[in-house]
């Protein structure tokens, strides 16, 4: 069976797959396949569409989110079964670990389109499960880079992300769009906290595998007028928590978040932009930011 090995933000991971090429079902990967991991990898994951789904164990929770539905069920002995459902509640795949969390099996449902759905948001769920200890954080958020630094535009959806971090590609000279909605955040050995890019970019894709010091964060307000307002850390540790996939069933990977957004807050002011979608508010962050 194939084997693939892939290496996002530092993390290095394989999936095996019986028959189809991965890279076919999942081209946002391409940019992050390496030859061989240069260290202990995160995870395996084998794809196996033979697998029959059982709900072993209790179900610790039913977790809908913008587009995807998560159900969960843990085994006594620490092992996951999680299945993946489309924004219309239709399964789509179904995944297994063993009790150490480190080898998964996935099984898939449906057409071409749902398949590469469940697997995709398979591998996010996973990446972030696995990759939590190690201070990384999935985030739900824009990323623009400019002068080699990361600025990240946090908030809900539909409150402006995108249309900001256009704003800053169209008016501020220099910047790239790195990521549109799923980058990742990690903690250097020296304690900098280092934006990545990931596979994972929403409706836009945009799969750069690319990594900057953080410069800036800001949550995205609509407003009638443009300004900026520097958060206290309180504040700011509950807009980072809420742009996080932290997995709120597993007590130990929630605080594992937390103590990484704690560790960013350290080096990483987070403001509020209360913005329009025009040229105007890309200037006053970017002029906050010192970009």
């Amino acid at each position: 069976m194939p084997i693939r090995t892939f290496a996002i933000a530092g993390h290095y991971f394989s999936i095996e797959t019986k028959g189809d090429n991965l890279l076919d079902l999942l081209p946002n990967l391409t940019p992050f396949v390496v030859d061989e991991a240069k260290e202990e990898k995160l995870f395996s994951a084998t794809v196996d569409n033979d697998l029959i789904p059982t709900w072993i164990g209790t179900k610790i929770g039913h977790f809908p989110c913008p587009s995807a539905t998560f159900d969960v069920y843990r085994q006594d002995n620490g092992a996951y079964r999680i299945l993946v459902s489309d924004e219309h509640d239709i399964p789509c795949a179904f995944i297994v670990s063993d009790s150490e969390n480190r080898n998964f099996t996935i099984a898939t449902r449906g057409n071409a389109s749902q398949v590469m759905f469940g697997l995709n948001n398979s591998l996010m769920v996973i990446y972030t499960l696995c990759s939590a200890p190690y201070r990384t954080l999935l985030m739900h958020s824009a990323v623009v880079e400019k002068g080699g630094k990361g600025y990240m535009f946090l908030g809900a959806s539909g409150q402006g992300k995108s249309t900001h971090s256009n704003m800053w590609v169209e008016h501020i000279e220099g910047s790239t769009l790195i990521n549109d909605d799923n980058p990742i955040v990690r903690i250097d050995n020296d304690g900098t906290p280092i934006v990545y890019g990931s596979p994972w970019s929403g409706k836009r894709p945009i799969y750069k595998n690319v990594h900057y010091p953080i410069g800036g964060m800001a949550a995205i307000e609509q407003a009638k007028e443009n300004r900026m307002h520097k958060e206290a850390v309180p504040v700011a540790f509950g807009i980072m928590l809420s742009s996080c996939s932290t997995l709120k069933f597993d007590k130990q990977i929630h605080m594992n978040v937390c103590k990484t957004i704690s560790d960013t807050l350290e080096r990483v002011p987070v403001h509020t932009l209360f913005c329009r979608p025009d040229k105007e508010a890309a200037e006053v962050s970017s002029k906050t930011f010192g970009a």
